[in-house]
């Protein structure tokens, strides 16, 4: 190998050194080193929100119409576009669909429906973003100035119809036992919510996390966890992380399910399930004996119990 060709291979490795130091950056959020791309540009709102509809920023939306965010319709825009992406792929959408939206905001998602299926039906509450909205969706969208609680949306929807929105956080409870006791449910339904109550709906027996609403949500559907949501995925970022769940309403057995007593149980989640029994006149003694029965510890709490655990108490105590 001749002298130039030598020279001219140290200094290609030495621009290949360089290089490498070069894109070598550090993550700051996980410590680690990264060499496997050159730093990519810093992220900001303008960029993040370019992902989902290039047309709308939701900051300079609200700075045109001279208002903001409004707290009590629990305003945070999705501005993450994978997010979106994965809400819209656990509704397993088809052409022929039917999707009602409940709060669409500023439509970064009644958009994407309604490029994908045949009819969205849109209910937002806040009659300012509803006349805002209006004019600017596509035909194949219906759009309902009111309260999705108080609403019939079943009404204008003779087939079956899905449910996937991003709703305001406050009304996750209200809005699931409407849709669990609906003479016409939803085939699926596809929520962004907050994570703890999430974890919530889907907490298994013995979690901590389980309430009177996991066991409405067993009795009425099958639930679980798509994925978590950070709050850098909103515009105005919230205090709370969210989670995307999916929930396939089943055939309803609510009625297996002596409610006042599971009402009673967890009122007093802290307090062992006998103790607990007596606000419905089921003495401690009573309880204990019941509990035996099923093969229960007389002094499990009421969040140990599975569904099948609590349909088979619900037996035992209308049967005593």
């Amino acid at each position: 190998m001749g002298m130039g060709q030598r020279s001219s291979f140290a200094l290609a490795e030495s621009l290949d050194s360089i290089y490498l130091l070069a894109i070598a950056t550090i993550d700051s959020d996980r410590r680690t080193y990264s060499l496997s791309a050159p730093a990519q540009p810093k992220t900001t709102f303008k960029t993040r929100f370019q992902g989902i509809i290039r047309a709308m920023d939701p900051r300079a939306i609200l700075q045109e119409l001279q208002r903001k965010a409004k707290k009590q319709f629990g305003q945070n825009f999705l501005i993450d576009s994978e997010v979106l992406d994965d809400i819209v792929a656990a509704a397993g959408l088809t052409a022929n669909d039917t999707v009602v939206e409940i709060g669409p905001g500023l439509g970064a998602l009644t958009f994407e429906l309604a490029k994908r299926i045949k009819r969205v039906v849109s209910i937002e509450a806040d009659y300012d973003l509803a006349s805002y909205l209006r004019p600017k969706l596509p035909k194949n969208v219906d759009l309902i100035a009111g309260d999705a609680l108080q609403t019939d949306w079943h009404v204008t929807i003779e087939d079956d119809y899905k449910i996937v929105a991003n709703i305001p956080y406050s009304i996750t409870s209200p809005l699931l036992r409407k849709i669990y006791t609906h003479t016409h449910p939803p085939t699926t339904v596809v929520l962004l919510v907050q994570k703890e109550l999430a974890e919530r709906i889907t907490a298994p027996a013995g979690s901590s996390n389980r309430g009177m609403l996991t066991l409405l949500t067993e009795a009425s559907a099958r639930a679980e966890i798509v994925r978590t949501v950070p709050a850098v995925s909103f515009y105005p970022v919230p205090k709370v992380e969210s989670a995307v769940i999916r929930l396939v309403p089943k055939q309803n057995e609510m009625s297996s399910i002596f409610w006042p007593a599971v009402e009673a149980g967890f009122r007093h989640k802290r307090q062992t399930l006998a103790n607990s029994l007596k606000d419905i006149q089921v003495s401690k003694e009573q309880s204990e004996k019941l509990l035996a029965e099923l093969g229960l510890d007389p002094m499990v709490r009421p969040q140990v119990l599975s569904f099948s655990d609590w349909q088979h108490l619900s037996l035992l105590i209308q049967g005593k």
